[in-house]
């Protein structure tokens, strides 16, 4: 086995840890004497005409949440390694003690913060913590209590709004960000960013990839003109728009938004992002990682995402 992939392997199950989500299965185990989760990738049998078996999630897990590392944000920490003959993620449950794997903090997704906060007036909202129209983000932001004590969250969206953008992670939702809750002092803080197991393409064959390449205009299709976020305008007549992020970039609206681009060109280096994924191996033992193909189409993709944002702060 590659000595950069860990086999999970002889880990055992870690009791009393459970994980939610729709991505795919997800264990814990204890591993170098801590709780991780384990994220396997998930069949795509369900899909119509899949070219793939299964995703490869756990690979953009891995790469989303390290490029997030590189540009010096908090996040959870990470390992790609192999289970059960699959390739998966290893993430560090960072609700547990620093000194044993119990639990230590709670969790509070920003889905319960807007949840509670939208009481406040029920005619104004929706009335739901998982709807992601933009203004009762932004003003759950503002508003809600919590958030407010711990500061820094507006600029912590904005931050998470262009690098998933960066990394066409398409699936921020309100449950898989939030605050952390000591439950020994009480003390609350923002969690580290993590789920970006939703970027790159998880779905997308080699074949489809190289077929891609092989076209400017599909790569622009698929860099910057296509992609959505999870983030919705409100309509008319009950109607909503996803938010196209690099048309939002690129419009200047929100000063907020515009500040979070500058910060990111700041932070980028490319030389660590291209050194990153040339370091994942091809292959480990029969397995598949990151073929040649893959790690063409990926660079490819952010070179062109890359300039496009650079229109947004020209």
């Amino acid at each position: 086995m590659n000595k950069s992939i860990i086999s999970f392997d002889d880990a055992p199950e870690a009791e009393r840890f459970f994980y939610g989500g729709n991505a795919g299965a997800k264990e814990a185990i204890i591993y170098d004497n801590a709780v991780w989760m384990i994220k396997y990738p998930k069949t795509t049998r369900d899909l119509v005409k899949p070219q793939i078996s299964y995703t490869t999630s756990p690979l953009s897990e891995y790469l989303g949440t390290k490029i997030y590392e590189s540009l010096g944000l908090p996040v959870h920490e990470v390992l790609l390694g192999v289970r059960k003959n699959k390739v998966v993620v290893a993430c560090k449950d960072f609700t547990q003690s620093d000194v044993a794997p119990v639990k230590a903090k709670t969790l509070i997704p920003f889905h319960d913060l807007k949840n509670r906060f939208m009481a406040n007036d029920l005619d104004e909202y929706s009335g739901t913590g998982s709807e992601t129209f933009l203004d009762e983000v932004l003003a759950t932001i503002e508003g809600e209590k919590n958030l407010k004590k711990v500061g820094g969250v507006l600029e912590r969206f904005w931050d998470m709004f262009v690098v998933d953008a960066f990394i066409d992670n398409n699936d921020r939702n309100n449950g898989n960000w939030g605050l952390l809750e000591d439950n020994t002092t009480g003390k609350i803080e923002l969690t580290p960013i993590y789920d970006n197991g939703n970027a790159f393409f998880n779905k997308k064959s080699l074949k489809q990839m190289q077929s891609r390449l092989e076209n400017e205009s599909w790569m622009q299709e698929d860099a910057y003109k296509s992609p959505t976020c999870v983030y919705k305008y409100r309509g008319l007549d009950s109607d909503s728009y996803k938010i196209h992020p690099f048309e939002f970039i690129r419009k200047g609206d929100n000063d907020d938004c515009t500040r979070a681009v500058s910060r990111f060109l700041k932070r980028l280096d490319m030389d660590k992002i291209r050194t990153l994924i040339h370091n994942i191996p091809k292959s480990t033992g029969s397995l598949s990682v990151m073929p040649h193909i893959q790690k063409e189409f990926y660079l490819e993709l952010l070179k062109i995402r890359l300039e496009q944002l650079k229109l947004g702060v020209d």
